[in-house]
C-alpha cells in the first residue's frame, strides 16, 4: 500500500479511536439521541462547509444514498451510545474491530462475492473472535453485558454501509458520496431522534468538547479520509484501518478513564484481526 493511503489509514482510525472515549464522556451530560443527533449535523455542516464539489446525481441512487446513511451513521451512531452506557469505550472500540468481518460475509451472501474455501474459515473464525470480545471478567468469572449487542448492532451496520457505498464512491467523487450522505444521514437523525433527544446544549465543562471532536473530527475528518481511502483501495482492503481502531481505544480508554481491558478479550480482538487480515491476503 502506498505511504499517502497509510497516512489516510492511520489518521483515521486514530480518530475514530478516540470516538468512544469522546462518546462516553458525553454521557455525562447529553443522552444516546443528543449524541447521535448533534454528530451527525457538526459533521454535516463541517463537510458541506469544505466539499464545494458540485455533482448531478442520478434520481434512482438518491435510495441508495438514504440506505448509507441509515446504516453508516444514523444507526450506528446511536446503537454505540446505547451500548456505552453499559460497557467501556475500550470494549465498544474493540467490537467496532470485528467490522471487517461483517464487510466479508455481507458481501459474500448478499453481493455474491466469489472467495476460496479457507477465506471462508477465516470468516467463522473472525465470529468466534466475536464472542470472545462481548465477554468480560477474569477465566474464572466471565460475564455478558447486553450493551455489546448494540454495540454488534452497530458493527453489522457498518458493514452493510460499506458495500453499499462502493459502488456509488466508483460512479461519483468520494466526497460528493459524503457530502450526500451527511445531508441525507442528518435528515434522518431529525426524524429518527428528534423525539427522543433532550435537546440539551452541551457544556463546556463536560460535552462541548467532546462532541466538537466527534463532529468535526470522527464524523467530518475521518469521514472524508476514509472515503478517499476507500475511493482508493476498495471496500475489503480499507476495512483494514478498523485493524488499528481497537488499539486506539484501548489506549484512550485507559489512559483518560483506567478502563481495564480482559485477557478473553485481547485474545478475541487478536482472532478476528488475525482471520480479517489472512482474508484480506488470501
Amino acid at each position: 500500500m502506498q505511504i499517502k493511503n497509510l497516512f489516510l489509514a492511520l489518521v483515521t482510525s486514530s480518530i475514530w479511536g478516540s470516538s468512544f472515549l469522546m462518546i462516553k464522556y458525553s454521557l455525562d451530560e447529553l443522552n444516546p439521541s443528543d449524541i447521535a443527533l448533534y454528530r451527525i449535523l457538526i459533521g454535516a455542516l463541517f463537510v458541506n462547509i469544505f466539499v464545494r464539489t458540485k455533482e448531478k446525481i442520478d434520481k434512482a441512487d438518491h435510495i441508495k444514498f438514504v440506505i448509507v446513511s441509515f446504516f453508516w451513521m444514523a444507526l450506528p451512531f446511536y446503537m454505540f451510545g446505547i451500548a456505552e452506557q453499559t460497557i467501556t469505550s475500550s470494549l465498544a472500540g474493540l467490537i467496532n474491530g470485528s467490522t471487517p468481518i461483517f464487510v466479508a460475509f455481507i458481501a459474500v451472501v448478499f453481493y455474491r462475492l466469489r472467495i476460496t474455501n479457507l477465506q471462508i474459515i477465516y470468516i467463522f473464525s473472525g465470529f468466534i473472535g466475536v464472542g470472545l470480545i462481548t465477554l468480560s471478567g477474569g477465566i474464572n468469572e466471565l460475564s455478558f453485558n447486553i450493551g455489546s449487542i448494540f454495540a454488534l448492532i452497530a458493527s453489522i451496520s457498518y458493514g452493510i454501509a460499506v458495500n453499499i457505498v462502493e459502488p456509488l464512491i466508483k460512479k461519483y467523487e468520494s466526497y460528493i458520496v459524503l457530502k450526500i450522505v451527511m445531508r441525507y444521514a442528518s435528515l434522518l437523525s431529525l426524524i429518527l431522534y428528534g423525539f427522543t433527544a433532550s435537546f440539551k446544549l452541551p457544556t463546556l465543562q463536560i460535552s462541548l468538547i467532546p462532541m466538537l471532536i466527534l463532529g468535526i473530527g470522527g464524523t467530518g475528518i475521518a469521514f472524508l479520509t476514509y472515503y478517499k481511502l476507500l475511493d482508493n483501495v476498495g471496500r475489503i482492503s480499507s476495512s483494514f484501518i478498523v485493524y488499528m481502531i481497537p488499539i486506539f481505544s484501548i489506549f484512550f480508554g485507559y489512559q483518560f478513564l483506567n478502563e481495564i481491558t480482559y485477557a478473553i478479550q485481547f485474545v478475541g480482538i487478536g482472532v478476528i484481526l488475525t482471520s480479517a487480515f489472512l482474508y484480506s491476503r488470501t
